[in-house]
Parts: structure tokens; C-alpha cells; sequence
């Protein structure tokens, strides 16, 4: 490469737009279990907002790499959909839809007015009340719960004590505890813990099913006080884990229940027979799908329709005599338009009844609600006075519960005038960015191109392969298919997205500043996973100047070195010349060694480097590159010049993270900014926890610059510092690699050497020599 090719390289494309995806948003693939016509395909936003997207919408958001125009991108999206998209109709859906989104930038690094949702149901005067961190530990904790099992077991017991309640106990005995003020204080204590129980069941059916939980909150839904917890991330799982997830909550208050019942049956004290028929209640009203309680989300997932308010204006306009069906009916699959279509019947009418009935008795409750407040409050004063702790507080408890429906009242009543001006300003209603529009009048399908496998087949159960579901399967010959396990089909979806495209030789630089960081581990255990699941061609370089010990960790074929291979490369015309200086691992992966010979005296420099890279790039589709730790070589600079993506591996150590993010700030100031973007950061822990080290902070601060952070486990076969697969790393080192190899197959999208970013040299006065 000559001086004037790395000249106009590094100087900014001009001309038209280049949609950039914006930063942090992830690609999470197929929804399962939709409830749509065509499928539909998730992406998560840098705030962990999940948005649904059609698949036109996400090949676009998939292949906007910032360096494409928009006449290359809908070319590229056109490939991959199938049918052609104009660019005119490109930068339309930009505008409209992925840009408000807050997905695509139209122009690169441009900034995105993202629209955040506001519903008028939704939770108002909102509060943290337990952190993510706190609340994923909790969750770890109670996930054993949701082996089937324990849900028998617990199940069988709620059903057995409360048979015998309805046998031994009458009505007056289940609620003595409501007539004395102390037992009643207890019983809302009581309650208090169940609610916040519930939200941990929430939390740990979605840790269970593989998702990680956000922070718990609580705020006022209407007038109801109410606790929340963030289980957006839930929604990447498959049906079976939403629903798990949806259901974690009634059936933690069936565990709540046992305990109870439990401590009662052990103690006698009667408030426990209150709070035990009351948890029923709560459960009956958790299951009520009219508002957003978890019977919403329930039927949600189960119709496949994730936003069911969404759908209550197409569905009525669809409805109306002489209207033909609305594009957002038009999408739903028949039996998904059924279940919608009788849930709008039941909760318009019932919302509608409800709003009547607090109107026609707001006045009245307004009017006593002063004159009640008043003798509350002066009931409290009188109680502390008279040393009646306890009744006091119940008084207090009393005013708060006529006071917050007030206040839940108001804020509903604002929020409506503000939709309605809203409404009124705009006097139609864009579509929703989350749920979008059909494209079919953007393919321009006909004929015999109507004719695909997602249309015309029906789809297959994948048989599983391993477990009690492969035995079943393997015994029966294949006739009886319960399909794989949630792990195994996160498993699989991870290795489809390992199995990216790639657009051309992609070169993956290794970089760590501080030695004994596992870089090297780093590079092989990437390689032996990208080689095992792809069917292309992945070599890992040694590039170490410094005798490095790469080709130590695979079993050794051949002697030769890169040194050799410099040196003959003149020899090597097709791939079977080049495979002579290669040790190729079981998983198919080959390495290349650096000279370890003591009486060297002179290291490779950066035209060596170069030349042995682009001889790869030649018979490679992937080449992870090792390099030393001084990223000040010439040799390094070099590399990193030629470089596609890098990784960045760190140890758990603070000294550690803070070299980290000094390379990257290195790079930043060197005009390697774009590889920083694209980086994917590793941090191999030790065995134990780190007593001090906050690793959340730390990924949280290296997620925010590059495209993802993985934590690698501590594992026995890779402290040996021999020849070490795949198949000897425990199974939880064996899914980190895997989201390692997720991470970095999710930048092949993006072209360092995209033909846009070079400059017509005659714009820049200068010609290529």
C-alpha cells in the first residue's frame, strides 16, 4: 500500500448521507412466537428499550454501517431482502421510522431525535427502589425455584393447605387478625413483603430463562400504589421464557403462600390465615388482563402481540361499517386478530365504564375527602399523644390511601388533556416506531417470488441434541419431537448469528498493554470458535515480536514460522502452498508461530507484517492476529493500520482496566477512532470474586465506548498454558467465548475499506502513485 493510498484513507468521505446505526443499539434477531404475518425481529436500544422491526427495516438498521451511501446500502439491503429497495424509499424509512426510533442516523454520527414512548395507562411518579446489580443477585438466588420440580411441589402444597382452610377454618377465623388495629398494621406489613416478593419472581423467571433483570421500581398506576421490575431484557427469549417470566410473579406469591401457610401450621398467629386469603386475591388480580397487570403481558405473549394498547385504534377502525381493514389489522396473523380483536371489545367498554363511574363520583369523593383527611390527621395526633404507636400508624396508613388516589387522579387527568391537545395539534397519529407498518408495497413482490419457504412451508420442530429431549427423541425414531431446551435454542441462535456473512477478508487485531492479561487465550479460544461454527477459512498470527507462545496451545504440524513464510512467500500461489506453514487445530482452525529461535537478534517489522497480512487476506476469510504489548512498535502501528475489528482484553484488576481504556484513548487520538467503536472488550476473571473491584462499573464504562463487553469465567484447562479445545472448558467458559464470537461477528457488517470512504483523488488535488 503506498503512502497516497493511506493518505486518502484517512480522509473523510463527502457527497451524500451515510446511515450509521447509533451507538449501543444491538441486533437480537427473530421474535419468537410472533403473533405477525411476517416475522418479526428485535433490536435494543443503548437504553435497553426493545424495538420490533419488520425485516426490511432490520436488514436496514443490520447494514448501516456509516461508510455506505444510501445508493450502496439499498443495494445491499435489496440482496439481502430479496426484492429491490430504492433509495429514495431508504431514506424515507430512516426519516420516518428507524431515525425516530432512535436505531439509524441518516447521517453518520449525526444525532437522532429518539421518541420515547407515553402511554396514558403507564406508571407516573416512578422511584428506584432496588438497583440492577442488587436486583439480578436476588435474582440468581431464587431462579432454582423454576425447576419443575419445585413449581410441583409448591403447587401441590397451595392447593393441599387451602382445602384444609376450607374444611377447618370458617371466615371469621381466616380474617380475626382484621378487627384488631395491631393485627391489621401486620397484615399490611405482611402484604408490603408480598408485593415486593412477587417482583422477585418476575426478576428470577428471567434470569432462569437466560435474560438479564433491570432495577426494581415503584411508582402509582392510576391510583393504585404499585412496584415494577425492568424484565425488558425478556423479550429476546423465546415464548415459553416471556411467559415464564410473566407468570414469575403469581407463582412467587404461591411460594409466598406456602411459607406462610407454613409459619402458621408451626406458629398459629392469625394474621399469617389473613395475608394467605388476601395473596389469593392479589393473585386473581394480577390475572385480570384489562390494564397492565401481569394478565396483560400474559395474553400478549401468548398472542405474540407485545403491545396490545398498540392495536386498539386499528382494531376499531376496522370494525366501522364500510372501512376496509387497517394496516395494523392487516399484519396480525387470523387467530392473533381474534384475540386482539375480543380483548379491544372487553377493555374499551370496561375502561370506558370505569372512567364514567370515577367521574360521575369524583365530585362526591372530592367533597368528603377534606372533611375525612381533617379527622385522620387529628386521629393521629391524639394516638401518639396517648403513647397508641400502633393504631397511629394505621390512622396515618388510612389518610395515605384516600390521599393517593388524588393524586394518581390528577396525574391521569393531566396526562389525557395532554394527549388529546397532542392529538388535536397533529390531527392524525404517526405510526408507532415499535410496531411498524407492512413493506409489501415496497417489495414489489409478484408471481413466482411470492413463492418463499417462510410463505409456502410450514416450519419444522428442530429435533434436540442433548438431554432428556434427545432420548426422547433418539427412542421414539424421530416421532416424538418436544424440540430443544431454551438453553440449547439461545445456543443456537448465537451460533446463527456467529455464522454472519462477511463481506470480504476481515482482519481481527488482539491487543492488551499489560502482560499476563490472556490475550493469547483470547485469540485461540476466539478462533477455535469461530473456526467450529463457520464454514470459511480462520487462521490466527502470531505477531508477537517477542517470541510469543500461540502455536504452544494447539498441537504442532509444522515447523515452519512466519519468519519462513516471508521469507518463501514467493513460492505460494494457491492454499494447499500456504497450508505447509500452518498447525491446523480439531476445530479447524490453523496458526501461525513467531520465530522463537534464541539467536534471532532482529524482530519483524511493519512492511513484514503487511505483506504476510495481505498473503492472508488472499486464502483467509478471517485472520484474528496476536500482537505483543507495546503498542507503540512500529510493527503493532503497522497491524493496526490493516486492522477490521479489534478486541481488547484486560484482567480483573483496576490497574488493568485503566491500561484498557488508555489503549483505546490512544487509539481515539490516532485516528483509529473507528476501531474503538467497533471493539469488543474481554475481561478474564480469576478464580474468586475480586473483595473489591466493582466489574459492573467497569463494563458498564467500556460497553459505553465499544460495541459490547464479555466476561470470560475462570476455568481450569486454560491455567495449563498447553494445547487446550473447546471441548475441555466448562460449558459457562464454552457460552462466554460463544458471545464473544457473537460480539465480534456482529461488526462484520461494518467495512473499514468501504469503496465510499475512499476519496476521488481528484477532489483532493492529488493523484495515486
Amino acid at each position: 500500500m503506498t503512502t497516497t493510498e493511506d493518505h486518502l484513507r484517512a480522509v473523510p468521505v463527502r457527497g451524500g448521507p451515510r446511515p450509521s446505526r447509533v451507538g449501543g443499539v444491538r441486533l437480537l434477531g427473530r421474535y419468537e412466537g410472533s403473533g405477525f404475518r411476517e416475522e418479526r425481529y428485535l433490536v435494543e436500544r443503548a437504553d435497553r428499550q426493545m424495538v420490533l422491526l419488520t425485516k426490511l427495516l432490520y436488514l436496514i438498521v443490520d447494514n448501516a454501517d456509516g461508510r455506505s451511501s444510501t445508493d450502496l446500502l439499498a443495494d445491499r439491503v435489496s440482496r439481502a431482502y430479496g426484492h429491490r429497495l430504492d433509495p429514495d424509499d431508504l431514506v424515507r424509512l430512516i426519516n420516518d421510522k428507524l431515525g425516530p426510533s432512535g436505531l439509524v442516523a441518516l447521517w453518520n454520527g449525526a444525532p437522532v431525535g429518539q421518541e420515547k414512548a407515553d402511554p396514558l395507562l403507564a406508571l407516573s411518579l416512578r422511584g428506584v427502589l432496588l438497583p440492577a446489580r442488587a436486583v439480578r443477585t436476588i435474582a440468581r438466588i431464587f431462579a432454582p425455584l423454576f425447576h419443575r420440580p419445585v413449581i410441583v411441589a409448591v403447587l401441590a402444597a397451595v392447593i393441599a393447605f387451602d382445602i384444609w382452610v376450607l374444611v377447618t377454618r370458617s371466615a371469621s377465623d381466616v380474617f380475626s387478625a382484621l378487627v384488631d388495629p395491631a393485627g391489621v398494621l401486620a397484615v399490611l406489613i405482611l402484604l408490603l413483603m408480598a408485593t415486593v416478593f412477587h417482583e422477585f419472581g418476575h426478576a428470577a423467571g428471567c434470569r432462569y430463562g437466560g435474560a438479564k433483570p433491570g432495577q426494581i421500581g415503584v411508582g402509582l398506576y392510576l391510583w393504585i400504589p404499585a412496584f415494577y421490575t425492568n424484565v425488558t431484557s425478556a423479550y429476546r427469549l423465546n415464548r415459553a421464557g416471556r411467559l415464564r417470566t410473566d407468570l414469575g410473579g403469581v407463582y412467587f406469591n404461591a411460594v409466598y403462600i406456602v411459607v406462610a401457610a407454613g409459619m402458621y401450621l408451626w406458629t398459629g398467629w392469625s394474621p399469617l390465615l389473613a395475608v394467605i386469603a388476601l395473596s389469593h386475591l392479589e393473585i386473581i388480580q394480577q390475572l385480570l388482563p384489562v390494564v397492565r397487570f401481569d394478565g396483560y403481558y400474559i395474553l400478549g405473549d401468548l398472542a405474540g402481540v407485545p403491545n396490545l394498547f398498540g392495536h386498539v385504534r386499528p382494531i376499531l377502525r376496522s370494525l366501522l361499517p364500510g372501512r376496509r381493514n387497517d394496516p395494523g389489522v392487516a399484519t396480525l396473523r387470523f387467530r392473533t386478530r381474534i384475540v386482539v380483536t375480543t380483548w379491544v371489545l372487553v377493555t374499551v367498554p370496561a375502561l370506558l365504564i370505569g372512567l364514567g363511574l370515577l367521574t360521575w363520583n369524583a365530585p362526591g369523593y372530592l367533597a368528603g375527602f377534606w372533611d375525612r383527611s381533617s379527622e385522620l390527621w387529628g386521629g393521629v395526633r391524639t394516638l401518639v399523644a396517648a403513647g397508641q404507636i400502633g393504631a397511629a400508624a394505621l390512622a396515618l396508613l388510612s389518610l395515605l390511601a384516600i390521599a393517593l388516589p388524588i393524586v394518581g387522579l390528577s396525574v391521569v387527568l393531566v396526562r389525557s388533556v395532554l394527549h388529546l391537545v397532542r392529538a388535536v395539534r397533529t390531527r392524525q397519529t404517526p405510526p408507532s416506531p415499535a410496531e411498524e407498518e407492512p413493506m409489501d408495497h415496497i417489495s414489489g413482490a409478484t408471481g413466482a417470488a411470492l413463492f418463499t419457504e417462510d410463505k409456502m412451508l410450514r416450519r419444522r420442530l428442530t429435533p434436540p441434541r442433548n438431554g432428556w429431549r434427545h432420548g426422547l427423541y433418539f427412542v421414539s425414531s424421530g416421532r416424538i419431537n418436544v424440540g430443544p431446551s431454551l438453553a440449547e435454542q439461545r445456543e443456537r441462535e448465537r451460533i446463527d448469528r456467529v455464522r454472519a456473512t462477511v463481506r470480504g477478508p476481515r482482519r481481527v487485531v488482539t491487543l492488551s498493554r499489560k502482560g499476563g492479561a490472556g490475550k493469547t487465550t483470547t485469540t485461540l479460544m476466539l478462533g477455535h470458535t469461530l473456526a467450529m461454527h463457520r464454514g470459511d477459512r480462520v487462521v490466527a498470527l502470531d505477531a508477537n515480536p517477542d517470541a510469543g507462545s500461540l502455536i504452544y496451545r494447539v498441537r504442532r504440524e509444522s515447523p515452519a514460522t512466519v519468519t519462513n513464510l516471508l521469507g518463501e512467500r514467493d513460492l505460494i500461489t494457491k492454499y494447499a502452498d500456504l497450508r505447509e506453514y500452518t498447525s491446523q487445530a480439531p476445530s479447524r482452525l490453523e496458526v501461525i508461530a513467531s520465530d522463537d529461535d534464541p539467536t534471532i537478534s532482529q524482530a519483524l517489522g511493519d512492511r513484514d507484517y503487511r505483506t504476510v497480512l495481505d498473503l492472508l487476506t488472499q486464502h483467509y476469510n478471517l485472520i484474528l492476529v496476536d500482537t505483543g504489548t507495546g503498542i507503540l512498535d512500529g510493527a503493532i502501528q503497522g497491524i493496526l493500520r490493516e486492522a477490521d475489528q479489534i478486541v481488547v482484553v484486560m484482567p480483573p484488576a483496576l490497574d488493568g482496566a485503566r491500561v484498557a481504556a488508555g489503549t483505546l484513548d490512544w487509539l481515539d487520538q490516532h485516528g483509529h477512532a473507528d476501531l474503538v467503536s467497533s471493539a469488543v472488550a474481554v475481561i478474564n476473571t480469576t478464580r474468586g470474586k475480586p473483595r473489591w473491584l466493582q466489574l459492573d462499573e467497569i463494563e458498564n464504562h467500556f460497553n459505553s465506548r465499544c460495541a459490547g463487553t464479555v466476561r470470560i469465567p475462570w476455568d481450569p484447562a486454560l491455567d495449563s498454558g498447553a494445547a487446550v479445545d473447546l471441548d475441555d472448558l466448562r460449558s459457562a467458559t464454552r457460552d462466554a467465548y460463544l458471545e464473544l464470537a457473537e460480539l465480534v461477528a456482529g461488526g462484520f457488517t461494518t467495512n473499514r475499506w468501504s469503496p465510499v470512504s475512499v476519496v476521488d483523488p481528484s477532489l483532493t488535488g492529488e493523484g495515486a502513485s
